[in-house]
Order: structure tokens, then C-alpha cells, then sequence
């Protein structure tokens, strides 16, 4: 009887240091946002050319500093959306959308990343329209940001193409590229939190593990599924999830 109780002390005070933690991250993650968003406009003043004209040296070096911020913008945002998974405080803003039209937008917003690896970005567009769903648009608008973004990022030569088509009653989204390729070893852990594929570890070492398994949360939050299908290491990756087609 001692025993249990110990235990269940133990695990309230687990659970208390647990929403510390999870306040914590959610208050730290608000206030480096903010400033991050400050650095990220005056950079981008400044290679617009805002400010007068950089040599071409300043210029390299004020995107590298760019893309840095961009990295930590993105791993703010993730930390925010886990401590609110984590603490239930998530919360979704459903509207309806043509899912064709957000999908048109992040392929124009990753194209000039893809140009500037040489690999192609192709975004194979139905010429029916599609029926429309109801989402949270700035959810799962992160969700295919995140994989596209992977995509290119992990191909070093060759294409990515993105699709989205019905199947029965669902929209299905996917992402395919030619690039580093996940192994057997690494796909059962692929969205679990801060896990990282050998592959993906050794090509881009800043990447955190986190991105996937916020995505597999956006997506399970609207009863859909995230998958990933790969042939091995070298031998590409599509990236694939589908999502109830939902109305009303």
C-alpha cells in the first residue's frame, strides 16, 4: 500500500514538472518569436536593397543569415505547436478551402531554393478542379511546407514533383524526390519526436526531428494519415498523406 502511494506521488509530481517544462518552452518559444520576426523583415529590407546598395560578398553573407533565422523561426514554431499538443491547447480554425490553390503557393514560395540547387520543383496540377475541404489551412499549409522544404532539401540532383488527387472519399497529398532515401532501419521511428534518419543526420546536420512529428500530429488532429515510402538509401522518398474529405 506504501509502495503505491510513493508511486502515485511520484507521479504527480512528474506530471506537474511535465507542465513546467511544456509552460516553460510555450513561454520561452513566445518571447524569441517576436524578435526573430523583427531580424527576419530588416534582413529582408536589406537584401532588397532597402537600405542602399551591398557588394556582392555582403550580400551572400546577409542570406546566410537569412536562412539561419528562417531555421529558427521554424524550430520556434515547432516548439510552440508540441507544448501545445502537449498540453491540449491546441487549437484548429476550420475553413474551407480549394486545397490546389495553397499547394500552388508553397511550390512558388520553394522554387527559388530548388533553382538554386539546380533540381527541379514541379507541382503536376490536375486540370479538373478538385472538391474543396475544411481544414486548418495554416496547419497543414505548414505540414506540406515541411515536406516540400525536406524534399528539396535532402535532393541534391534531379526533381521533386508534388501531387494531390481523390481517392474515394479522401484528398491525398504527395511529395516525391530522388534524393538520399530513408532505410529500413530508420522508417518505424520517422515521426516519433527529435528522431532523425542516419542519412538525413550526416547530409544536413541543424535538422532537429521535430518537423515530421508536428506533421503527424496536424494531420492526425484531422483524422487523416501520414506516411513514407522509400526503396532504401540513395533511392528517393515520397512523402504521403491523405485527408477525409470533410464539408460541413
Amino acid at each position: 500500500k506504501k509502495a503505491t502511494t510513493d508511486l502515485r506521488r511520484a507521479n504527480e509530481r512528474l506530471k506537474k514538472l511535465d507542465a513546467a517544462k511544456s509552460e516553460f518552452i510555450s513561454i520561452a518559444s513566445h518571447q524569441l518569436r517576436t524578435p526573430l520576426t523583427v531580424i527576419k523583415g530588416y534582413i529582408s529590407m536589406m537584401i532588397e536593397g532597402s537600405f542602399g546598395d551591398f557588394s556582392e560578398q555582403a550580400q551572400d553573407s546577409l542570406k546566410k543569415v537569412f536562412e539561419s533565422n528562417e531555421r529558427l523561426i521554424k524550430l520556434v514554431e515547432n516548439l510552440l505547436n508540441i507544448s501545445r499538443i502537449e498540453s491540449g491547447r491546441l487549437k484548429f480554425n476550420y475553413e474551407l478551402i480549394q486545397f490546389e490553390d495553397m499547394i500552388d503557393s508553397v511550390v512558388w514560395e520553394l522554387s527559388e531554393n530548388a533553382k538554386s540547387k539546380g533540381i527541379g520543383l514541379e507541382y503536376k496540377r490536375l486540370k479538373r478542379a478538385l472538391p474543396k475541404v475544411k481544414i486548418d489551412t495554416e496547419k497543414i499549409r505548414q505540414v506540406v511546407m515541411n515536406l516540400v522544404d525536406n524534399a528539396v532539401k535532402y535532393t541534391n540532383k534531379g526533381k521533386v514533383v508534388v501531387r494531390l488527387r481523390k481517392v474515394g472519399s479522401n484528398l491525398v497529398f504527395s511529395v516525391k524526390d530522388n534524393g538520399i532515401g530513408i532505410t529500413e532501419e530508420d522508417m518505424p521511428n520517422l515521426f516519433k519526436k527529435f528522431a532523425r534518419g542516419t542519412s538525413a543526420s550526416l547530409e544536413h546536420t541543424e535538422g532537429t526531428g521535430l518537423g515530421l512529428y508536428v506533421a503527424k500530429q496536424m494531420i492526425t488532429s484531422h483524422k487523416g494519415e501520414i506516411w513514407a515510402e522509400s526503396k532504401g538509401e540513395g533511392k528517393g522518398t515520397t512523402f504521403v498523406f491523405e485527408l477525409p474529405i470533410v464539408k460541413d
